[in-house]
């Protein structure tokens, strides 16, 4: 599973992005939430999906707790969106994790823009090089004791943004030039055809795998439609 297509890991996501918008029940959301997580660890390891399923399960209790106050306004209804974009993210790891060279050519072979090849090679390289920044920033703050109580972090919000955000634009401004220079370096400005580094072939293992993903598909819309008319 390590080695599954790239288009399949986007007809998975696809497929997962539009169905956490269709469904209803909740039971379609749990069974949503199994299925990615098992699909997300066959690729990368459990490991990896480990922190959103944390997330997943903390937004779950927080909904269950404040969902019959009302005081909090619409919070709830935002709790459960947010909840549904965590499968959402869960089903984009598998993409995001593979090499960019060869989603670069998985999306060639699927006649896709160069343009939106590109943006969208450079997307999923950028925002975890955005997070790895902010851990940087943060651990340069901590070992320079700035924000690292609770007290400083309340009463000096203005200042802890500025320490926050003005390096963090900073880097992420340099790392853009990077890979910019990087991509016009590999040839990507080029017109025409070119060979890929990488060939992109489906074997019958990514078939299996892609039937299973319909399959499941199918389940949980099935599921659907049985809880969401009672």
């Amino acid at each position: 599973m390590k080695n599954t297509d790239i288009r399949v890991r986007l007809a998975a996501l696809i497929i997962t992005s539009v169905g956490i918008l269709i469904i209803r029940s909740e039971y379609a959301v749990y069974l949503s939430l199994l299925v990615v997580t098992i699909w997300a660890s066959l690729i990368l390891g459990f490991k990896k999906v480990v922190p959103q399923i944390v997330l997943f399960a903390v937004l779950e209790l927080g909904l269950f707790l404040i969902r019959d106050v009302i005081a909090v306004g619409n919070l709830p209804l935002l709790l459960v969106y947010i909840r549904r974009l965590i499968i959402a993210v869960i089903a984009a790891y598998p993409v995001a994790k593979a090499p960019t060279g060869k989603l670069i050519a998985s999306l060639d072979k699927l006649r896709f823009p160069r343009t939106f090849t590109i943006s969208l090679a450079v997307l999923f390289r950028f925002l975890p090089t955005v997070g790895m920044e902010y851990s940087a920033i943060r651990r340069a703050q901590r070992y320079r004791e700035i924000g690292t109580s609770l007290r400083t972090a309340i009463t000096r919000i203005p200042q802890l943004f500025e320490y926050t955000i003005v390096p963090l634009l900073i880097r992420t401004t340099k790392v853009a030039d990077e890979l910019t220079a990087s991509a016009e370096v590999r040839g990507m400005k080029l017109q025409g055809n070119y060979n890929p580094y990488y060939e992109v072939k489906m074997q019958v293992s990514d078939w299996l795998s892609l039937i299973a993903v319909i399959l499941c598909a199918t389940s949980i819309y099935y599921v659907e439609y049985i809880y969401a008319g009672e």
